[in-house]
């Protein structure tokens, strides 16, 4: 039995919501305009599973007096998108890095191990320093 139902909402913490509406719209990914405006933008991943990209203002609203982790220089969470194909994949993270994201590379022993079990991933931190891997099996 599932915990959660759908849809699925990830909030993370954007210093530019337009330069990040360019980046995934450049990837191919549609913009929920129903919950994007000044403070935030809402990119489409699934049809169920969203990514809300919120100004920092707005970002403490949800988070108390807790401070706002500075991506660009550190790494809380690894997000994994599931694409259909190896091409995929790789056309996903030439968009990402030509949209201003960039590729991390994984260690070579990582990315045999993966290859041997027929898994092809790729990482990619977005303009925000937020760090997704695209992954295809």
């Amino acid at each position: 039995m599932a915990l959660f139902s759908q849809p699925v909402y990830i909030n993370l913490p954007s210093t530019d919501t337009e330069r990040i509406r360019e980046f995934w719209t450049s990837m191919g990914a549609d913009i929920d305009e129903d919950f994007s405006d000044e403070n935030s933008v809402c990119v489409q991943l699934t049809e169920s599973t969203f990514a809300m990209y919120l100004s920092p203002g707005f970002y403490t609203d949800f988070i108390g007096d807790r401070e706002i982790a500075d991506c660009l220089t550190t790494n809380s969470v690894l997000l994994q998108l599931t694409a259909p194909d190896r091409g995929a994949v790789d056309a996903l993270v030439r968009a990402a890095v030509e949209a201003g994201g960039s590729e991390v590379p994984l260690p070579d022993e990582l990315q045999e191990d993966m290859t041997a079990t027929g898994v092809h991933s790729r990482q990619v931190v977005d303009p925000d320093g937020h760090q997704w891997e695209f992954m295809a099996a």
